[in-house]
């Protein structure tokens, strides 16, 4: 069962109840497209990203960052800056820090929505069954996705996605049905 949720600020940005002409699918430009081609990998029970997967063990990894389980460790393994990916306009104010318009932080939001769509189809493929969660976030600085595998009694950021006040949340979790 695929489930989609975000905050009242992605909602009141997608415009969920726009006719579909009206929002045109979310391109994947060939780096990124060669970023996710590898696919998805399973490594003593985490999931990554075959071309982010590092030389060291998960374990090893947590040990040493401190995190404190392995959704942790695939957020931040599995973790990338849309923007990097996309027609965006990023200007530097004069205080140095980035700034993205609205409509683009838009643009990176429904990217990171196609990504989860792939992401979701090349963990059916690789490792059947398993429920993960894509999380998308963009706000004026940047924009960033994720995936973690749903674990019971783990979860990374926040449940109540409202909490985020100066970002745009949209998650994606694809929870096989048991049993067909």
């Amino acid at each position: 069962m695929l489930t989609l949720s975000m905050n009242e600020s992605a909602a009141a940005a997608l415009h969920p109840l726009r006719p579909a002409a009206a929002l045109p699918a979310a391109e994947l430009h060939d780096e990124l497209r060669d970023k996710l081609s590898p696919g998805v990998v399973e490594s003593e029970g985490a999931l990554v990203f075959a071309a982010h997967r590092s030389s060291g063990s998960p374990t090893a990894a947590i040990a040493r960052m401190g995190w404190p389980d392995l959704t942790h460790y695939e957020c931040q393994v599995n973790s990338f800056h849309l923007e990097d990916y996309a027609p965006v306009e990023v200007t530097v104010l004069e205080d140095g820090q980035p700034h993205i318009s609205l409509a683009d932080q838009v643009t990176l939001l429904r990217l990171g929505m196609a990504v989860a769509d792939v992401v979701c189809g090349l963990v059916r493929t690789s490792v059947p069954g398993t429920p993960i969660r894509c999380i998308v976030s963009a706000n004026d600085t940047n924009g960033v996705f994720r995936f973690h595998r749903i674990r019971s009694g783990e979860r990374w950021g926040v449940h109540d996605l409202d909490r985020y006040r100066s970002d745009m949340v949209v998650t994606v979790e694809d929870q096989p049905l048991r049993g067909r």
